[in-house]
């Protein structure tokens, strides 16, 4: 070599190592340009090719790059001298401070023409440059009609930023109407471009993603005249995986059972004109076993191996995100990729993102259930069946991964490695396939017999009641319930036995794949394919085994229960576990690693303070010096636009003659409205109930009368948009979310107080272990998620400055329970009935009646926020 090199173990994790072998072996050893990305002791941890050339040149994509990011290219002939291009390219970056590397073709040696620079220093944002956009005269008045500055945005913004300089936590309540989404996307992109440093922004809702997508993100470029790339992150499931839909094509009468072959051809003819092989780019929903088929799937994926990794959807738009400054992704993904980082200690790596140090958390009230939901288990029947069914067809033996590994044994053996391919098949034939259909009869014949007799157990010991056979009954398993002979000689036998054979099956698996590395490389290349799947379904059989272990395990941190329900008849049962808080899970994995951390929402605060939120997502571990709190009202004139009433003169919920009084006064509160309702349950059976018994009256009124699960949750908000004077009946997800502004909205009911229901297994152990703990666990837990619960649903009615309406909460315990005032308190200043039904209705009528917004807006202001109007009492 003419210039002195350094081992490429120096400045390469072996991860990244192997996967540089690979695109340099596919590129058949010409060159290839690589961006890697770098830990904190500026390893490589990960590459992504972006171009293959010939011996002597390739393409450099050095706009791909970021802050941090190394190019990498290799010389075929192992002579790493820069060349005159190299100089000019690394001399260009470097001063961007991205690296620039030369190796040879087997990766054992790199010449470092330029090395990233660890420490740097970060450029703060400036307030005052960021908030003269939104004063009157800035950027957003001069490119929107109309525009009005708001001041608690302002407010906002001077939060963010601060929280983006000082490297803070920063939870901040924003009430509806506050503009948050674009308070924090101006300091987001302006420190993104500013540090080149991406920044990541959560939300739980598409149609929150849509919007900072299609409205926000544009409306900040063109008013600001910013030239940023934003991406929508997806989960890898949302894409189809181009090896397995070559796999469908080819050999889909082995794999695929028939029932799914029209669905299939409809997604392979999808597949082949798809614009970026996503599930919504799709003009219909793919049944979920025609999608698995050829869904990908990070165990399933050979990544560089592939030999379709340059057309791979999934890779190309990984590779858009990480080359992105602002991140767009749910929770759900975001909790994933933290999961995988704290398991790989990589919080500097490639995860399922790029890496990040800056997150924005919106509609982070959410946080605390999607974290739970991420970090809990299920077993069940149909889990470990489905696996098993992926090996062999659970209709028709003919098919399967297995049943493809020996016809792919036929093509090895007629060339290669014949003597070894015919051993393998005959052992496939004699032992594995009777050893898998073994462990499918103990399955079936185990969860039939658990099934059962938790059934019996469930009815005799009363916790399913007559009326309820056919629904879903849930119960924990606690330790008066793990004495039981049920739990003993039934459970946890079972599930012994169960984990054992799982095992068992699983190290035949094992030593089935060992086998396979006996044949020639050639022939391995050709098995590649099909082995990723069987290794994949190995590995899930594996960690069903270990959940079971663990589901036997006493761990006090962790609520356990079990699921029952009858199908067509049957008892069918799931096992289930969650842990009883995420706070010590959110600080190790989210609090230690990140600089700056905002959290927000428009309903997080209960009676003007955070500690119920910051309780339940481990806050309260951060020293106060790193957290900054703010609540901004909203900027919404309630006491003009609306009024909540409440009728006092009803029964409370579960009382004798609720549901008839309800079924009235709802009925009574719609004729006044003249439709325009949002009528919100807190359970879909009362939601069917008064259904069935108001949908005829209210459409002999003349109103469309809709109910939730009679359609698409879109199409049937469209249908309510559409029709002004409709009335739809809802529950559970529609208490927020939703955002229907005019006059096809001007009457929100609540039906009872939104508290969860105390039998819920995760919600009666958190109860348990507060009281345990000393507290109150109904104000201290099941107040407080009520609060939040009512403050979404209050929040459907108002959502622009026009907007007037009214609330009715058909629930006196909020005026007659001490609670109620928590209730009240966290509510907007806003006029209130608290009386007799026809007072209450009354002052509807005078609301309703008001020729315009101004004559109500004359009327007194009452002195406190809840204080009866007294114009009503007249």
């Amino acid at each position: 070599m003419k210039t002195t090199a350094w081992l490429a173990k120096e400045y390469f994790l072996p991860d990244a190592i192997s996967s540089i072998k690979d695109a340099i072996e596919k590129a058949m050893g010409n060159e290839i340009f690589m961006i890697g990305r770098l830990n904190d002791d500026l390893l490589v941890t990960d590459v992504d090719v972006y171009a293959m050339g010939n011996k002597t040149a390739v393409p450099a994509m050095i706009k791909e790059a970021k802050c941090g990011d190394v190019f990498i290219h290799n010389h075929p002939d192992g002579i790493l001298e820069p060349s005159d291009a190299d100089l000019e390219i690394a001399s260009c970056m470097g001063s961007q401070n991205v690296g620039c590397y030369i190796i040879n073709n087997t990766v054992e040696f790199v010449y470092p023409v330029v090395k990233v620079m660890k420490e740097r220093l970060c450029e703060k944002l400036t307030f005052s440059e960021l908030s003269a956009q939104f004063q009157p005269g800035g950027n957003f008045a001069r490119h929107l009609s109309p525009y009005e500055y708001r001041k608690p945005q302002v407010e906002m913004l001077k939060s963010v930023v601060d929280a983006f300089n000082e490297d803070k936590i920063a939870v901040i309540e924003a009430g509806t109407g506050t503009g948050k989404s674009m308070a924090y996307l101006v300091p987001a992109v302006s420190w993104s471009m500013k540090n080149q440093e991406r920044v990541v922004v959560s939300t739980h809702t598409i149609n929150l993603q849509e919007q900072l997508m299609e409205k926000d993100i544009p409306m900040l470029r063109r008013c600001c005249g910013l030239d940023f790339k934003s991406v929508l992150v997806k989960g890898r499931n949302n894409y189809l995986c181009l090896r397995k839909v070559s796999n469908v094509r080819s050999e889909g009468g082995t794999l695929i059972e028939d029932k799914d072959r029209r669905q299939l051809n409809d997604l392979l003819a999808w597949a082949a004109k798809t614009r970026d092989g996503s599930k919504a780019d799709l003009n219909f929903v793919p049944q979920e076993d025609a999608w698995e088929a050829i869904q990908s799937e990070a165990d399933q994926c050979t990544r560089l191996k592939c030999p379709f990794y340059d057309e791979c959807f999934f890779y190309i738009a990984r590779r858009s995100a990480a080359s992105a400054d602002i991140l767009v992704i749910n929770h759900y993904l975001l909790m994933a990729d933290l999961m995988v980082r704290k398991e790989t200690k990589g919080y500097d790596a490639v995860a399922i993102l790029p890496p990040f140090q800056k997150i924005i958390i919106d509609e982070a009230h959410h946080l605390e259930d999607v974290a739970t939901a991420n970090l809990s288990t299920t077993i069940s029947r149909l889990r470990i069946v489905k696996l098993l069914g992926r090996l062999v067809n659970l209709k028709d033996a003919r098919k399967g991964l297995l049943q493809y590994l020996k016809s792919k044994f036929k093509e090895v053996g007629s060339v290669h490695d014949k003597a070894i391919a015919g051993e393998i098949t005959n052992r496939i034939n004699t032992e594995i396939l009777e050893a898998r259909q073994l462990l499918y009869d103990t399955v079936q014949g185990i969860f039939e017999d658990m099934s059962q007799s938790v059934s019996n157990y469930s009815n005799y010991a009363g916790l399913q009641k007559e009326e309820m056979r056919d629904e879903e009954c849930k119960f924990r398993v606690t330790a008066s319930f793990t004495s039981t002979d049920l739990w003993r000689d039934v459970i946890e036998n079972q599930f012994r036995k169960l984990s054992a054979d799982i095992q068992k099956f699983v190290s035949l698996l094992t030593s089935l794949l060992d086998e396979m590395t006996e044949l020639s490389k050639k022939s391995q290349e050709v098995l590649s394919s099909v082995l990723i799947d069987i290794l994949s379904c190995k590995m899930r059989l594996k960690f069903v085994a270990n959940e079971i272990d663990a589901f036997l395990v006493e761990n006090e941190k962790i609520c356990k229960w079990i699921e029952i329900k009858r199908y067509a008849g049957e008892p069918t049962i799931r096992f289930c576990a969650a842990p009883l808080s995420v706070s010590e899970d959110l600080k190790t994995c989210l609090y230690d690693h990140y600089r700056t951390i905002l959290l927000t929402s428009a309903t997080l605060a209960i009676n003007k303070t955070f500690t119920f939120f910051k309780d339940s997502i481990g806050l309260q571990q951060i020293p106060e010096r790193q957290l900054s709190e703010l609540i901004l009202d909203s900027p919404f004139d309630y006491q003009r636009q609306s009024i909540l009433g409440i009728p006092t003169d009803i029964a409370e919920p579960g009382q004798p003659g609720y549901v008839a009084a309800l079924e009235e006064s709802i009925l009574q509160t719609i004729e006044i409205s003249k439709g325009r309702a949002l009528v919100l349950f807190t359970s879909y059976s009362l939601l069917n109930d008064l259904y069935q018994r108001l949908e005829p009256r209210i459409t002999r009124l003349g109103y469309l009368c809709l109910k939730q699960g009679a359609g698409s949750r879109h199409n049937l908000l469209e249908a309510f948009k559409k029709d002004a004077s409709s009335v739809l009946f809802a529950t559970d997800s529609f208490w927020e979310g939703i955002d229907v502004r005019g006059g096809a909205l001007e009457c929100v009911i609540l039906t009872r107080l939104p508290f969860k229901v105390p039998t819920q297994p995760i919600i009666e152990a958190r109860v348990e272990a507060i009281e345990k703990a000393g507290g109150d666990a109904f104000f201290q837990y099941s107040v407080p998620m009520a609060v939040i619960k009512f403050k979404q649903g209050f929040g459907r009615l108002i959502r622009s400055r026009e907007d007037t309406g009214v609330v009715v909460v058909f629930d006196r315990r909020i005026v007659t329970k001490r609670y109620g005032r928590v209730f009240l308190q966290s509510l907007p200043d806003i006029r209130c009935i608290k009386d007799k039904r026809d007072v209450v209705f009354q002052g509807m009528r005078l609301f309703f009646g008001s020729d315009t917004a101004s004559s109500r807006q004359g009327n007194e202001r009452p002195s406190g926020k809840t204080t009866k109007y007294s114009l009503y009492k007249k």
